[in-house]
């Protein structure tokens, strides 16, 4: 029996040390957030429509759908330029619309976000890829 305001200490369990091979190795998850799809960098749709866009804001092409991706080069687009536009995905994340493209018929072939562009709604082939 325990006298008034007497305090007891917690017991836990101890956790048995894992070893060094298991704490180094790679996890067995896939997280929630990472990117599938269309929705990972270094997508290359194969779907080949017609239509093309003007360039509104000169930033260079990315790799893949979403901002997170890099640059496919370090040259930017200019105002003005013409792209010539392969097929559109919506970022089902963002909800944003963004246009395989290739500058003038040839390489760099790449992304672009629906807001860097205009007259984009002549794109209406869907990227079947993702």
């Amino acid at each position: 029996m325990l006298a008034l305001g007497a305090m007891v200490a917690p017991t836990y369990a101890a956790a048995p040390n894992p070893s060094a091979s298991v704490a180094n190795a790679a996890p067995n998850f896939t997280p929630s957030n990472a990117p599938t799809g269309a929705l990972a960098c270094n997508a290359v749709p194969t779907s080949n429509g017609y239509g093309g866009a003007d360039v509104t804001r000169s930033i260079a092409l990315r790799s893949g759908p979403s901002s997170a991706c890099g640059d496919v080069s370090s040259s930017k687009l200019y105002v003005g330029q013409r792209l010539g536009g392969w097929c559109r995905y919506k970022n089902p994340s963002s909800g944003y619309w963004w246009y395989y493209v290739s500058t003038g018929g040839a390489a760099p072939y790449g992304w672009i976000y629906e807001g860097n562009i205009s007259g984009e709604e002549t794109i209406t082939t869907p990227c079947n890829d993702y």
